[in-house]
């Protein structure tokens, strides 16, 4: 209550969503983009004066505050064609919005873009869900890892999104659903400024409301004539909308940049990022129709179903109390359904499961007739444990070397390293401590030909050669998570969410840790309510951490990758153009076991294999500012996956070896588009129709799923003046696997009959493989907002986004249905300070999201309810 009046207090006095002091100006035409690799140089002017005096430079506020293109995306080619002129589907995120709307997580950059398809946060990642894939994290034209923590922005002032694969300048890389380029802060040479922003949340009237802060500090300006620097710091200590769910990390972000001559310029930065106490949000499981339409939940006790010899039996309780005694066992039996039912006259008072003899759980029904099983209903904000806890510790250099021999001429160097030290500690079976290390370096030569072998031709081209080094080591456990995870009764208290206390058993591990109830291969371990159970062995793997020695995902894997590519942009005059370019790759790999048992499996294996790409567009310009463009591309790539971003051991035929089906992704776009600016500096509007496929990572038994895209997507950006900014998405997805395994927590879904089988990875259901409609991807999105300024400084901004129905799992058991979200933003912005209140979800819908991506991970994910969070910034 102390909280909640705290920060209605806070609300009353107007404070949310920090706001630059600075007016913006009407921008140019597209065409008018810079020039420069990221979002500006730093050689604008900021504001400057005293008093009410405030001098700007417009170039600079262009780039800050145009929700129209205002840079050249040169993380696409490495070359300077305006957006206009990119044969590519891309949007941009300028300074202002990038810094001051309220990111929670990816899915909320679903304001700036079409094609995103939100859910796959769980409160964690900046990289979104691109056309139905996943995609991939770049910084300043470099690829990173997507590495799982909170959002934080405390290093970057704007992104580019690209929508498809990346270029043939990047090489091999594994998203093809699309990256997400941000783009690093760079240092002002004009004058010293600093800003500090506090953002304190969150009010929630509907619900209980949360204490937290998020503290930011930015200071740049010139050392010297030649050199200039920028600090960012950001501090967060928050807890989160949903029930025990942290977001605490610190932030530093420093930059250099030294311009000694007109000819040469060189580019730092050095960031380091320590998350050292957050959560996943693990959502909602038992999903039925009653838990989307009216927030009803199935509560009580799951019965498991358990394997002894050939015969499933399950316990008969007494109640659906957690602590309910056992009063007998029941056989059961597959019938023509399906479905595994009681076998008439079977009860019998003696566990089957003995010292001698355990039982194999194998999966859960659920009883709707056992009393204390009923339909209850389940507050948004629940379902999570405090005892779970992630970090993660990242690390990143970069340095950018330019020579320009003239103006037609440069040499780039482009050094980026990055270092990552994450774990994942969930439900007390499910962990991964992971470690991944990225050494990349592009050298490119850009020539600017204005008359090709004197033919009239401009080609604008990027010649160069990539080396790239990676390394992951992965030591993880997913024991018994996939067989509990729907069991577990989200009324109760959440620290009982462990197969320990679900499945009441006694011993534990005398290392300690958040999974110590697990046994040793091979002895049996005794329950309180099941009797004598076999279950899969987790081994301490130190620091409270338990693993599986012998898994695909538990590998340490390094490889190289050699790249030479070429890309070249081609200019027929003013009203045609051809870009086309080409890359081929050559990869070193190799894999080990790095948690090898005495007496274990102590497996190696490495190979080398060759991967290429390709890409062609051609377009027209039926008037200056206008592109009308068709794209095709295809590459063969690298698919790393499993818990971290590491290679796997294949299976089968590949037991014990490097899977050689990681090095055979093929991805293929066709793509055809128009943009165009019928009001120049006012209005900009793209449309795209493309088909994507995509092969999916190997799965247990080396299949591959190929996913098949086809879509329609269109922006709208208009900005008639200073005071009205209005940006609208729109897409159109239809999805579908060529090969879908039904392998997964809940194949038939979540029936309440005592029969319909649950949480079995398959194994009882039996369902199987084949071509299935991609699910939890609406067919239609529609998002944008609209922003009003008045001159004295107050403002709103209307924020939203509505999706069509969509199913959750491919049984078609739960379908969300049309759902919509609106968030208001008002503020008040001087050029010292500002102020701002911003209102998530003002109607307070119940939306979902899925809370795992994949076909047969039907979790249910809902989203924030109302709530109000306050933000303050001051410039000086």
């Amino acid at each position: 209550m102390r909280v909640t009046k705290y920060l209605l207090g806070i609300s009353i006095l107007g404070l949310v969503v920090p706001g630059a002091a600075r007016a913006a100006a009407t921008s140019g035409t597209a065409a008018a983009a810079a020039t420069d690799d990221a979002a500006g140089d730093g050689s604008e002017n900021h504001a400057e004066g005293s008093g009410s005096t405030i001098t700007v430079n417009a170039d600079r506020l262009n780039k800050e505050t145009s929700i129209l293109p205002a840079r050249a995306p040169t993380s696409i080619y490495g070359t300077s064609e305006s957006i206009l002129d990119t044969p590519r589907s891309v949007t941009q995120i300028n300074t202002d919005q990038l810094t001051k709307d309220i990111i929670l997580s990816s899915d909320d950059l679903a304001k700036y873009t079409p094609g995103i398809t939100r859910g796959g946060g769980q409160n964690a990642g900046i990289a979104p869900q691109l056309r139905g894939q996943a995609t991939e994290i770049f910084q300043d034209g470099q690829r990173g890892y997507s590495v799982r923590h909170p959002a934080n922005f405390n290093a970057y002032e704007g992104a580019d999104i690209v929508a498809g694969p990346s270029s043939v300048i990047f090489g091999s890389v594994t998203g093809s659903g699309g990256y997400i380029n941000y783009i690093t802060k760079k240092p002002d040479f004009d004058e010293r400024h600093s800003s500090v922003t506090t953002r304190i949340g969150t009010l929630i009237p509907d619900g209980d409301s949360k204490l937290g802060f998020t503290i930011s500090g930015d200071d740049t300006g010139p050392i010297s004539d030649t050199l200039a620097y920028r600090t960012s710091i950001t501090v967060q200590r928050q807890d989160d909308y949903y029930d025990n769910v942290k977001n605490n990390y610190y932030a530093f972000y420093g930059a250099l940049s030294w311009k000694p001559d007109s000819q040469f310029h060189a580019d730092a930065n050095f960031s380091y990022d320590n998350y050292y106490d957050w959560n996943v949000t693990h959502g909602w499981n038992r999903a039925t129709q009653e838990l989307v339409d009216d927030g009803l939940y199935y509560a009580g006790r799951a019965t498991p179903i358990l394997q002894n010899g050939s015969t499933y039996w399950s316990p008969v309780f007494a109640s659906g109390a957690a602590d309910s005694a056992t009063l007998g066992w029941v056989k059961r039996t597959r019938n023509a359904d399906g479905q595994y039912v009681v076998v008439p006259g079977s009860f019998q008072t003696a566990s089957p499961n003995t010292q001698t003899s355990p039982g194999t759980l194998r999966g859960w029904v659920y009883d709707p007739t056992l009393e204390g099983n009923e339909l209850v209903k389940l507050s948004r904000q629940a379902a999570q444990r405090a005892e779970d806890q992630n970090t993660a510790k990242r690390i990143t250099a970069q340095l950018k070397l330019n020579y320009d021999f003239d103006e037609n001429t440069s040499l780039v160097n482009s050094t980026f390293y990055e270092r990552s030290n994450d774990t994942t500690d969930a439900t007390g079976a499910f962990q991964v401590q992971s470690r991944d290390r990225i050494f990349d370096n592009r050298l490119e030569l850009r020539h600017r030909f204005a008359n090709l072998l004197g033919l009239g031709i401009e080609d604008d081209s990027n010649t160069g050669v990539i080396y790239r080094r990676e390394t992951n080591r992965s030591i993880a456990a997913n024991n018994s998570f996939g067989t509990s995870i729907y069991a577990y009764d989200l009324t109760l208290d959440p620290a009982t969410k462990n197969p320990g206390d679900l499945l009441g058993l006694t011993a534990s591990n005398p290392n300690g840790g958040n999974a110590a109830w697990i046994g040793t291969a091979g002895v049996p371990q005794y329950s309180s309510s099941l009797g004598w159970l076999n279950l899969p062995p987790m081994y301490y793997a130190g620091n409270g951490f338990y693993a599986e020695s012998v898994a695909s995902y538990t590998s340490q894997s390094k490889w190289s990758t050699t790249t030479i590519f070429t890309q070249h942009n081609l200019k027929f005059g003013e009203f045609a153009g051809l870009n086309v370019g080409g890359s081929h790759s050559w990869v070193d790999a190799s894999i080990k076991n790095p948690f090898v048992l005495p007496g274990g499996s102590d497996r190696a294996d490495s190979g080398i294999y060759k991967l290429y790409s390709v890409q062609v567009s051609p377009y027209v310009k039926p008037t200056a500012n206008s592109t009308i463009y068709f794209t095709y591309d295809r590459s063969i790539a690298i698919n790393t996956g499993g818990f971290a971003n590491g290679l796997s051991w294949g299976s089968g035929t590949y037991a014990n070896l490097l899977n050689p089906l990681q090095f055979k992704s093929l991805s293929e776009l066709y793509e055809a588009g128009i943009k165009a600016e019928p009001i120049a500096g006012q209005l900009f509007v793209t449309l795209a129709g493309f088909r994507q496929a995509r092969d999916q990572s190997p799965d247990q038994f080396n299949n591959i799923a190929r996913l098949i895209v086809k879509g329609i997507e269109t922006t709208l950006r208009y900005q008639p003046s200073e005071a009205w900014r209005t940006g609208i998405n729109f897409n159109y997805l239809s999805a579908y696997n060529e090969y879908t395994s039904q392998t997964g927590f809940a194949p038939r879904g979540f029936v309440p009959d005592n029969g319909t089988v649950f949480s079995d990875n398959n194994v009882l259901n039996q369902l199987p493989a084949g071509r299935y409609d991609a699910v939890q991807i609406p067919k239609y999105s529609l998002s944008g907002y609209v922003d009003w300024r008045h001159p004295s400084g107050f403002g709103a901004e209307l924020s939203g986004w509505l999706t069509s129905p969509w199913w959750l799992n491919l049984s078609k058991t739960v379908r969300i249905p049309t759902s919509y979200n609106l968030d208001l933003g008002l503020f008040y912005r001087q050029p010292r300070w500002n102020a701002a209140i911003q209102v998530q979800n003002l109607t307070n819908q119940l939306n979902f999201v899925s809370g795992l991506a994949g076909s047969t991970n039907t979790f249910l994910q809902p989203t924030r309810g109302r709530s109000i969070v306050a933000q303050f910034g001051v410039n000086f």
